[in-house]
C-alpha cells in the first residue's frame, strides 16, 4: 500500500475508543460530550454505533429499527463534529442479531435450531449469514451509510461469525458444499468448519468489494471476540486492519469464553503482524470486569497492563466503555484519562516499531481446531491441548526475556521462517503435508526448531497419522503414557549448571517415545515411574531409558524434540526447573536475550527496534499468588542491561534523561520504582536526544 492510498491511514497505530452505548443513552448523551470524552482519554478516533439491529441514524430501511430514544440524526451529527476535531471514525455494524419479534415479520432472516425453532443469543434472535437479511439488506444499509455520511472512515463488524444454522436453505446449501448435513450442536466436523470459514471470507471479500467501490478510503474490520468460526488467515486478507479482543477480563464471557492470560494482548498483535505485516491491529480492550456484568469496573492496573502490552507491540489501542464515561461505576477512568494521556504525548515513539525478534513460537490453528482443545480459544480446561502448550512456552521465552514473534498455520510459507534463527513447536498436533514440508525445508537449509509433545500426530483436520509428517524427526509419537512419579536424569552439564547442579528433575503429564530409547546424544531421560512413593522407598536411581530430550541434525540444522508438555506444565504450574531447561537449549540455539534483569519475572520486558533508536517497555505484573492481576504492587530496585549501541536513555512519562553504564555491548540502567509500566527510548548521542 502507498503512502497515497485512500487508506494509508490504516499504516498507522491509532489511539481509539469505543462508546458501547445502551440505546437509553441516546436520549441523554449529546454528540459534544461524547467527544469530549474520546478527546479527554487521548484518542484520535473511535468507533460509533451505527446500524444492523440498532440504527442511530434517521434510516428509511425496514431491515433496521431506529433507536427509540434518538432525537435527530445522531450518526450524522457526531461524523460532523468527529471530523472538526480531526478524529477517524469507524461506523459499528451489528449484523448478527435481530430485534426480538422480528423473526415473526421475517422467518426466514434468522437462525434455526434442528428442532425448527428460532436460536438467540442474548434473548435475541440470531441472523441466518446465508438468508436475506446478510445477502441483501446488509448491502442496501451500507449504501444508506455511505451516500449520507461519505466522511465515514470505515465500519466495524461486530459479532461476525456464521452461526450455525439447520433452516432448509442452510441444510441445502451445505449437503451441496461438503456432500454431508448440518451437524448435530453437540458436533464438530471439520468440512463443515471449513464451509463456515469459507463462506464468512467469502462474505466479507464481497462487503469489502462493495464499500470500498464507492469509498475507497474506508476501511472494513471484521470483528469477533473469539474469532468463531474464522480462518484467520482468510480473514485478514479481507480485512483493511485485523480487529481483536485482547480484554482479560476478571471474569470470562458465559458465551464463548475468552482466554485469560497475561500475554493475550502480545499474543493478537503478533498474530496479526504475522498474518498482516506492517498493518496495526486493532485490539479491543473492555472496561467491564465481569464479561456479564457490564457495569463493573475493570481494575485500573489490569486495564492499564493490558493496553500498554499492546501498544508496546505496535498495535492501535481500543478501550470499550459500556456507557458514557463517568456512569455507574467509573473507578478505571483516572487511570484511562492518564495512560491515554501518556500514549497521546508518545505517539511518535509507537509508530514505526520493528521487531528484533530472532525467535518465532508457531500459533497452529489446525492444532487449535482439532487437537484437545476442540476449537476453544480458551483451550482445553485441563491444559491439554496446544493452546496450553503455547501459552506456557511463550511465558517461558517472555520470562528469559527472549523478544520472540508468532508464525501462525495452516499456510506457512519458507520466507516466513527464514528470518528466524530458531523456531519453536509447541504441540503441533495437527500438521498438514505443505506446513511439514515448509518446516523440513526450513531446517535442511540451516534452521533449528524445538518441538514439543505430540508433534504431527494427525493431519490438519485431526485424523491420527500412520507415518511420520517430517523428515527432520522421522517418527510418530506414538502412545502417550503418565510420567506422574518419574523424573528426567540431566546428563548434559549445561542443563546440570542451570538447575544449581542437580542430577535429576521431576517429570509429569503425558510422555511419548517416538524414538524408543533414542540415541547417544539424547538427553533427559526418564526415570522411574515409581509405584511406590512412601518416604522410606523413594531413592532415585539409574539413568533413565526413554528420552525427553531429542536431537537430530538434518541438512544444515538442527531439530529438538521434547516429547512432553514443558510449556503446559510451566502454564499450570509454573513449574520453576522447566524454564531454565527450555532457556538453555534456545540460547544454545539462538543466542543469548538482548535484554538481563535482576528484576523477577513479574516484570515483563518488551524490546523493539524504532526510526531513532530503541524502545524498551517493562510492565509490572506482579500479582498475588494463584490470583489475577487486580492490583498494582509498586516494584522497586533493579537493574536492566540491554543489547544496543545507544548512548542515551530517555524515560518516557517525564522526558528525563536516565543515568546509565556500559558493560560491554550492554547499556545498563536502573529502575529506582515500576508502578504500572516503564518505557525508555534508547537513542544515540545528542543529535538523537534533540531528535527525542
Amino acid at each position: 500500500m502507498s503512502l497515497t492510498s485512500p487508506l494509508a491511514w490504516t499504516k498507522r497505530p491509532l489511539r481509539f475508543f469505543q462508546h458501547l452505548l445502551r440505546e437509553s443513552d441516546g436520549a441523554k448523551s449529546s454528540v459534544g460530550q461524547l467527544i469530549g470524552e474520546i478527546r479527554s482519554v487521548g484518542a484520535n478516533a473511535c468507533i460509533v454505533m451505527g446500524g444492523g439491529f440498532s440504527a442511530w441514524y434517521p434510516t428509511r430501511l425496514s431491515s433496521q429499527t431506529i433507536n427509540p430514544h434518538l432525537k435527530g440524526d445522531f450518526l450524522g451529527d457526531f461524523l460532523k463534529a468527529a471530523k472538526a476535531e480531526d478524529i477517524r471514525v469507524l461506523v459499528r455494524m451489528d449484523i448478527s442479531k435481530g430485534r426480538e419479534g422480528m423473526e415473526e415479520k421475517h422467518p426466514d432472516w434468522f437462525v434455526r435450531r434442528p428442532d425448527g425453532a428460532v436460536s438467540s443469543t442474548w434473548a435475541m434472535p440470531q441472523i441466518c449469514a446465508t438468508g436475506p437479511f446478510w445477502q441483501s439488506e446488509v448491502f442496501s444499509i451500507l449504501d444508506e451509510i455511505l451516500g449520507r455520511y461519505p466522511a465515514a472512515d470505515g465500519f466495524f463488524f461486530n459479532y461476525l461469525h456464521v452461526p450455525r444454522c439447520h433452516c432448509e436453505r442452510c441444510r441445502g446449501i451445505v449437503e451441496v458444499a461438503t456432500g454431508k448435513p448440518v451437524p448435530q450442536p453437540d458436533r464438530r466436523e471439520p468440512a463443515y468448519e471449513a464451509w463456515r470459514q469459507g463462506f464468512l471470507a467469502d462474505y466479507m471479500g464481497r462487503v469489502r468489494r462493495h464499500v470500498q467501490g464507492r469509498n475507497p478510503g474506508a476501511a472494513i474490520v471484521p470483528y469477533h471476540h473469539v474469532h468463531d468460526g474464522w480462518d484467520i488467515r482468510r480473514m485478514a486478507e479481507v480485512s483493511d486492519i485485523v480487529g481483536s479482543q485482547v480484554s482479560n477480563p476478571v471474569m470470562p464471557n458465559p458465551i464463548d469464553p475468552q482466554p485469560i492470560w497475561n500475554l493475550w494482548a502480545a499474543e493478537e498483535a503478533l498474530t496479526a503482524r504475522a498474518l498482516k505485516p506492517g498493518q496495526p491491529p486493532l485490539l479491543i480492550q473492555t472496561t467491564s470486569e465481569v464479561f456479564a456484568s457490564r457495569q463493573s469496573a475493570m481494575p485500573e492496573a489490569r486495564l492499564v497492563h493490558n493496553l500498554i502490552q499492546a501498544a508496546a507491540h505496535g498495535a492501535s489501542t481500543v478501550p470499550a466503555v459500556n456507557g458514557l464515561l463517568d456512569d455507574g461505576d467509573a473507578r478505571f477512568v483516572p487511570g484511562l484519562r492518564k495512560f491515554g494521556a501518556y500514549l497521546e504525548k508518545n505517539a511518535r515513539w509507537y509508530e514505526g516499531l520493528a521487531s528484533v525478534a530472532r525467535i518465532a513460537v508457531l500459533r497452529s490453528e489446525d492444532s487449535r481446531l482439532w487437537g484437545e482443545d476442540a476449537g476453544r480459544m480458551a483451550g482445553a480446561d485441563d491444559c491439554s491441548g496446544h493452546v496450553a502448550e503455547f501459552r506456557g512456552v511463550c511465558e517461558m521465552l517472555s520470562d528469559l526475556r527472549h523478544p520472540f514473534d508468532i508464525v501462525v498455520s495452516p499456510g506457512l510459507k519458507l520466507a516466513d521462517l527464514e528470518r528466524f534463527d530458531l523456531v519453536l513447536l509447541p504441540a503441533a498436533i495437527c500438521l498438514s503435508d505443505a506446513d511439514a514440508a515448509v518446516i523440513d525445508a526450513y531446517v535442511e537449509q540451516g534452521g533449528k526448531i524445538i518441538a514439543t509433545a505430540d508433534l504431527a500426530a494427525a493431519n490438519e483436520t485431526g485424523e491420527g497419522r500412520n507415518a511420520p509428517a517430517l523428515r527432520c524427526l522421522p517418527a510418530l509419537p506414538g502412545k502417550a503414557w503418565s510420567a506422574v512419579g518419574t523424573y528426567f536424569a540431566l546428563g548434559r552439564a549445561d542443563l546440570r549448571k542451570v538447575v544449581s547442579g542437580i542430577r535429576h528433575v521431576p517429570a509429569a503429564g503425558p510422555f511419548w517415545a517416538p524414538f524408543n530409547e533414542g540415541e547417544t546424544q539424547d538427553d533427559l531421560r526418564i526415570i522411574g515411574p515409581f509405584a511406590n512413593n512412601a518416604p522410606e522407598f523413594t531413592t532415585v536411581e539409574g539413568s533413565g531409558k526413554e528420552p525427553g530430550l531429542i536431537e537430530r541434525r538434518f541438512g544444515k540444522g538442527l531439530a529438538t524434540w521434547l516429547p512432553w508438555r514443558i510449556g503446559a506444565l510451566y502454564h499450570r504450574y509454573s513449574m520453576p526447573e522447566y524454564r531454565p531447561i527450555l532457556g538453555a537449549l534456545v540460547e544454545s540455539q539462538a543466542g543469548a536475550p538482548p535484554v538481563h534483569t535482576t528484576a523477577s519475572s513479574g516484570v515483563e520486558t518488551i524490546l523493539y527496534g524504532h526510526p531513532d533508536g530503541m524502545v524498551l517497555h517493562l510492565l509490572n505484573a506482579a500479582a498475588p499468588q494463584t490470583k489475577g492481576l487486580a492490583e498494582l504492587t509498586p516494584l522497586a530496585g533493579f537493574e536492566v542491561a540491554v543489547e544496543t549501541d545507544a548512548e542515551i536513555a530517555l524515560s518516557l512519562h517525564d522526558d528525563t534523561e536516565l543515568p546509565v553504564t556500559r558493560a560491554g555491548k550492554m547499556m545498563v540502567l536502573r529502575i529506582e520504582r515500576l508502578d504500572h509500566f516503564a518505557a525508555v527510548a534508547l537513542v544515540k548521542g545528542q543529535a538523537g536526544r534533540k531528535k527525542a
